[in-house]
């Protein structure tokens, strides 16, 4: 048998999303989410980034299935763009498979095999098995998972918070957690993404009273309320909102449409009968309220739309007061007060968290997390889900709560340990990021390099020819440049560059490849003085 539990850490440590861990032991793997980053302002033209998953194509024939902590993109959003390599079963709670679903179809994906469960079932694995334990989240279905390894428990947090007053009524099972901390737990892996904040997280209740006042103090404006798709409890409390004050409900923007529809046909989002329109139409203002996306200013989401006056359906003026009820995600910032600064350009009265209670926390603060390392008393523990300031800090946590600091290792993307009686790195595996521009790309970070170059310092396309019988410049070359700033004087000194390499260079006509990459080395090191790095591009033929 082997002697230790190996923990491969394929996304989701040192970052924010692109969640994905495996468990492997013998000859049996175990998948623990599948999720998606979102592209940073240094990736242009990137839609989303995912885990490199060389590993396990390398050991697919190990792979047992694959378990989703709940449905969120940085848990799910990679599974389309791997569905056709997957032959195994996913398993989820009835609104992550919905949302699943959903992704598959927009992308024409493969069908994988999809299997229901509910917090409490447990599943057998290969030599795993998977309890799935309800814990609150900013959205239904969300759940922790207690593996049954044959070597101990591994306890995996997901994303959660400690929630007493929940709107659906199901809080976090912390009875449940406690009984499997006093079985003893071998590993916990526990999220860290609001480990600095101070305290405990705020209710999601709390939202509702805060909108509701927003309802009571603009009776006779229209209101529109952007928020998350996917957070079906904010969505639901509008919808109760609406009904309560006589308003009808105007969904705005693709996903908020089908992720409604999902939560609707799932049982998790309860839609009054007849609260939902099909448009404005000729509605009066105090008898709507639109519940829009793009709270991170999305370029092409609704909310965003709007703020450009963009969006044929509704059009931003001093009768809407708007309502952000979200935070930004760190590196929307500017975009979001974009949006912000355009729809108070526009009339409207603006509402974002930082003047009003309209946003609350899906993530556990300090003080949840310490309720949690108390419970479920691993005897060693990993910090994920957040930057390496995060797991630090819930590194320290866990020391100040009594577990050895021998015992506490923060892993990185890549990294393979090795649990049983002790905790140690095994290996490296290859991960790191993979990027999405429609479709995978399959060198994306010399593409995505290549970009940034172009956005930073912009191309210089060198155009030569070559006399065949002489091995010569054939005249002057031409040089043409775009987003550079190409002066008499550098064009003069490219030139001569260019003929001096080309003349001093021993080439035939199976080698003009090679000749051109000597040329673009040589131009380049003309611009390494003054630290510009445009993308070089000589192309030479020969007469």
């Amino acid at each position: 048998m082997a002697r230790s539990v190996k923990v491969i850490f394929l996304g989701g440590v040192g970052e924010i999303g692109k969640n994905m861990t495996a468990l492997e032991f013998g000859d049996d793997i175990i998948i623990v989410d599948c999720g998606v980053e979102f592209p940073r302002e240094d990736s242009p033209g990137i839609d989303a980034i995912i885990p490199d998953i060389t590993y396990l194509r390398d050991n697919m024939h190990k792979v047992r299935g694959i378990v989703l902590t709940h449905g969120h993109e940085d848990h799910i959003g990679a599974l389309p763009y791997y569905a056709d390599e997957f032959d195994v079963p996913v398993y989820g709670t009835a609104l992550t498979l919905g949302l699943v679903e959903r992704k598959l179809a927009e992308r024409g994906a493969g069908r994988i095999r999809l299997t229901q469960v509910n917090a409490g079932d447990e599943i057998k694995l290969g030599c795993f098995s998977v309890e799935f334990i309800k814990v609150a989240h900013s959205m239904a279905g969300a759940c922790a998972l207690s593996i049954t390894t044959p070597l101990g428990i591994v306890f995996v947090t997901g994303d959660f918070k400690i929630d007493n007053t929940p709107i659906d009524g199901k809080k976090t099972d912390l009875q449940r957690i406690a009984e499997i901390g006093a079985k003893g737990v071998l590993l916990m892996l526990g999220e860290s993404t609001n480990v600095e904040r101070k305290g405990s997280s705020t209710s999601e209740m709390v939202v509702g009273q805060g909108l509701e006042s927003i309802f009571v103090a603009n009776p006779t404006k229209r209101l529109i309320i952007a928020c998350f798709a996917s957070s079906n409890y904010r969505v639901q409390q509008i919808l109760w909102l609406a009904e309560k004050y006589g308003r009808k409900v105007v969904l705005a923007g693709r996903s908020m449409k089908g992720i409604v529809e999902v939560a609707s046909r799932v049982g998790e989002l309860k839609i009054p009968k007849g609260i939902i329109a099909d448009g404005i139409g000729k509605l009066p203002p105090e008898k709507v309220v639109v519940i829009a996306t793009g709270t991170q200013g999305e370029p092409s989401s609704a909310l965003n739309k709007m703020s450009r006056g963009d969006f044929s359906k509704v059009s931003v003026g001093p009768d809407d007061v708007v309502v952000l009820s979200s935070t930004p995600i760190p590196g929307n910032e500017k975009s979001v007060y974009d949006v912000i600064n355009n729809l108070f350009r526009k009339g409207a009265n603006v509402i974002y968290e930082a003047m009003n209670e309209v946003h609350v926390s899906g993530h556990a603060y300090e003080e949840e997390l310490k309720i949690m390392l108390s419970l479920v008393r691993p005897r060693f523990f990993m910090p994920v889900h957040g930057e390496y300031r995060h797991q630090f800090k819930h590194a320290e946590i866990a020391r100040s709560l009594g577990v050895p600091a021998e015992n506490i290792v923060i892993p990185a993307i890549g990294e393979v340990y090795g649990v049983g009686k002790s905790l140690k790195q095994h290996s490296n595996v290859p991960a790191g990021n993979v990027y999405v521009d429609g479709v995978v790309l399959e060198d994306g970070d010399a593409v995505v390099s290549d970009r940034r170059s172009l956005a930073e310092y912009g191309m210089l396309l060198i155009l030569a020819s070559v006399d065949a019988a002489s091995g010569r410049m054939a005249g002057e070359c031409e040089v043409i440049a775009r987003g550079f700033n190409l002066t008499d004087d550098i064009e003069r000194d490219i030139a001569g560059v260019v003929r001096d390499t080309v003349n001093g260079t021993d080439f035939d006509e199976d080698s003009l490849g090679e000749l051109s990459r000597i040329v673009k080395k040589a131009v380049r090191k003309l611009f390494y003085r003054d630290r510009q790095f445009p993308v070089i591009i000589p192309i030479i033929v020969q007469d």
